[in-house]
Formats: C-alpha cells, sequence, structure tokens
C-alpha cells in the first residue's frame, strides 16, 4: 500500500497532537499518582496479578479502549457490549449449559451471570490447577449456576462430550492454543444445533511477528508523543519504537502467545457459520501503549485527549481498510 494513502490521517493526527501541546494545558508530569484501573464492569477479565500488571503496561489498562471496544461492537459508548450480547442473541438471558474454555479463574463468567446471563449448568476449563479451584470457589459464591463444573485439562488435548452444550465461549484464550484445528473441531461436536460459540481473540500476527507497515505507522504515532509520557515502565528509558520480538525469543519465553493466532479467523470461519464479526482494533495502539499505558492520567484533559485521538486515528485507518484489525469477535453457529 503506498505510503500516501495512510499519510493522510496521520497527518490530521500529528496537527491535533500538536494543538494540544500549545493548548495551555500540561500533558502532565511523569505517571499519574493513580493507576489508571478498569472500574466497575470493566474489572477483573483476568487473575488479579495479571490485572494489575495489564494496568501498568496495556492498553487494556486504559478506560477509553473498553468503551471504543463497546462502540465498536454495540454502536454506542453507553452500552456495554456483553449486555448488547445477551439483548441481541440470548432471549431472556438464557444461554442454556455454558462451557468457557481458557476460562482462568473465571472473571468473565462471573461478569457474565452479573449482566443477565442465566446458566442452566455451567462448565469452566483451563489449565491450570490453581485458578481452576479459585473459579470454583468464587462461582459457588456468586451462585453461578446450578451445576457448576470447572476443571483442568489442556485445550490442545480436550475431548468434549458430544451436544453437551448450548454456548461455549473463548475469551482472549484461543490465541494461546496450537491445536486450533482439534479444539475448534471438539467445539463443533459439543455445540447443540442452535448453539452460540463465541470468540473474543487477537487474530494479529503469530508470535507477535507484526507487519513492517503496522510497526512503521505505531512507530510513528509513538514519536509523536510528549517524552515524558513515553518512559518504559518495565525497562527504562524512553520508548522510541516498537520491539518487535525474534519468533525464536517468542518460542523460548512464551511458547504460546500468539502461537498461530493469524490462522483463528479463517479456521473458525471454514468450521462455523459466522452469524456476527466486529473488530476491536489493537492493530496499532496495542502496540504504541505497551509499556507505558499508566502514564496517561484519566484524571488530565490533555491525556484523555490523546487517547481519544489515537482510538479515532485506528478506528478510521481500520473502518477504510487501511490496516486489519488485530482483534476480533465472532458470533457463530454450526454450518447447515
Amino acid at each position: 500500500m503506498p505510503r500516501r494513502i495512510w499519510n493522510t490521517p496521520f497527518k490530521v493526527l500529528r496537527r491535533s497532537l500538536r494543538h494540544l501541546s500549545k493548548s495551555g494545558s500540561p500533558f502532565g508530569s511523569g505517571p499519574s499518582p493513580q493507576l489508571l484501573t478498569v472500574a466497575g464492569r470493566w474489572s477483573g477479565l483476568g487473575s488479579e496479578a495479571f490485572v494489575h500488571s495489564l494496568e501498568r503496561v496495556s492498553w487494556t489498562g486504559i478506560r477509553q479502549v473498553h468503551l471504543n471496544h463497546d462502540y465498536l461492537i454495540t454502536g454506542s459508548r453507553e452500552w456495554y457490549w456483553v449486555e448488547w450480547m445477551r439483548e441481541q442473541f440470548f432471549p431472556g438471558g438464557d444461554a442454556g449449559d455454558a462451557l468457557s474454555l481458557g476460562c482462568g479463574a473465571g472473571h468473565l463468567d462471573r461478569i457474565l451471570k452479573q449482566r443477565g446471563f442465566r446458566f442452566r449448568s455451567f462448565t469452566g476449563i483451563d489449565i491450570s490447577e490453581d485458578t481452576i479451584e479459585r473459579a470454583r470457589v468464587l462461582a459457588e459464591e456468586a451462585s453461578l449456576a446450578p451445576t457448576i463444573r470447572y476443571a483442568a485439562a489442556d485445550l490442545n488435548q480436550i475431548t468434549l462430550p458430544r451436544r453437551s452444550f448450548d454456548f461455549i465461549y473463548f475469551f482472549q484464550s484461543l490465541h494461546h492454543i496450537e491445536s486450533l484445528e482439534h479444539v475448534l473441531d471438539q467445539c463443533r461436536q459439543a455445540l447443540r444445533p442452535g448453539g452460540l460459540l463465541l470468540v473474543n481473540e487477537f487474530v494479529g500476527p503469530s508470535r507477535f511477528q507484526w507487519t513492517s507497515r503496522q510497526v512503521e505507522m505505531a512507530n510513528h504515532v509513538i514519536k509523536l508523543l510528549p517524552e515524558d509520557l513515553r518512559r518504559d515502565l518495565q525497562n527504562g528509558g524512553v520508548k522510541t519504537e516498537v520491539d518487535r520480538p525474534t519468533v525464536e525469543h517468542m518460542m523460548k519465553h512464551d511458547p504460546s502467545e500468539a502461537v498461530r493466532s493469524s490462522e483463528i479467523e479463517g479456521l473458525v470461519k471454514a468450521c462455523f457459520d459466522v452469524v456476527g464479526e466486529w473488530n476491536w482494533g489493537g492493530t496499532l495502539n496495542h502496540l504504541v501503549f505497551q509499556n507505558i499505558a499508566a502514564h496517561f492520567n484519566q484524571e488530565n484533559a490533555c491525556h484523555r485527549s490523546i487517547i481519544d485521538l489515537l482510538i479515532h486515528h485506528e478506528n478510521v485507518l481500520i473502518r477504510e481498510g487501511l490496516l486489519p484489525s488485530d482483534f476480533k469477535v465472532f458470533l457463530a453457529r454450526l454450518k447447515p
């Protein structure tokens, strides 16, 4: 793609950021005294340690990012995507017999219950015995379902009972699975006719091998940010560019991370009839905010404006087909 095609929205972004820097409102003086938190409905989508870490370093610690996710799915920043899904696809909130694959400690499971989903039975599977035990305890406390089953198992080797579930979902777990064909085939066999599969996932480059265009565009954005907002919270120094890991590094230090993520979309569409597909963005902002997110103080109007500009910039590029969306949501049924 010629650079001039995507350079126009970039020029608009650059002018807007320069205007903010001259507006008389300071960008801030270092990290917020209070880390950005994903409050209320956004809290608890992972273990406590996981969420705390993301609040410091990741785009998922920024509230506007979650509001934008709601907007991209529902068309409104005021309508939580979980509640929208319930209203659109689960009459009366009835999800029947549900299965969460890669459930962790069950935080999203409980959020679904809190937001009006009703389960006849609930099953959660994760590879970690410790998180499964915590999920059991918290599910009982929350009265998640009349029948609750949590089990530790490797999804790469899982065997699911045939025609046993009305609702199966992955939430940021499928991109850790190497045996995609196997686990999706198991879902196909386990889903009842008329049942739904929800896949909310990172579908970008496998093993985080960001494309050259993606890296170039993210680096342009990073260099526009004030230096005090670019201090790296993990490595020190000032962030100046995207750190694209080598495949060898990924295989050594985090072998399951995005192991076959770029293949997820095609395989889901080959195995199921997709009835809904929504972009969730992240192609640039996942990279731009990594290791610096906590510097953006929600109480600072300029910080909020910068975030809104970056979100809008990415939305436009994805909507106009100038970039793919690295995170997507799919809702699917069995093929006829």
